[in-house]
């Protein structure tokens, strides 16, 4: 699937972010930035419900590439000034988790044996995108939780 095939460049610039990755996100100034964009209500709402649409109307595959452009931005300036990377990586996460949401929807409703690689792919890509960020579950899995359950109140 392509959603499956977009997940591996997804993964593959995030450690071009040049993040050790398994750091703590105290020790990583770019993770320590994208964590204090959740504090901002509005701003979460905005980006959160930006990502959920592109998934629900265009697909999950029209997030992934999101969610890669956002990533190449934030690259370019990651390693100069991580806090003005910090709102392209924010929007990176949520565009994943937005993929991974509505393919999640998808396999429940349409069988999972077409969804069950893609739903890996995104899932592994925005793992890899925390450990870069320097998210441990402490941080990550909170994050994903309140993510979804934000979206599954949008209509």
């Amino acid at each position: 699937m392509y959603v499956q095939r977009l997940a591996l460049p997804v993964a593959a610039l995030v450690l071009l972010l040049g993040l050790s990755v398994g750091a703590q996100a105290q020790e990583s100034p770019l993770g320590k930035a994208v964590a204090s964009l959740f504090a901002d209500r509005q701003q979460v709402q905005h980006v959160a419900h930006a990502a959920w649409r592109t998934a629900k109307d265009d697909g999950p595959q029209a997030a992934m590439v999101k969610s890669l452009a956002h990533l190449q931005k934030a690259t370019a300036s990651a390693e100069i000034i991580p806090a003005q990377a910090a709102p392209d990586a924010f929007a990176a996460w949520w565009y994943n988790v937005a993929a991974q949401y509505w393919c999640e929807k998808a396999a429940r409703h349409r069988g999972r044996e077409g969804f069950a690689k893609a739903i890996e792919g995104i899932t592994l890509a925005r793992q890899d995108l925390e450990r870069a960020l320097g998210w441990d579950a402490k941080i990550a899995d909170p994050a994903f939780r309140e993510a979804y359950r934000l979206m599954q109140g949008f209509k």
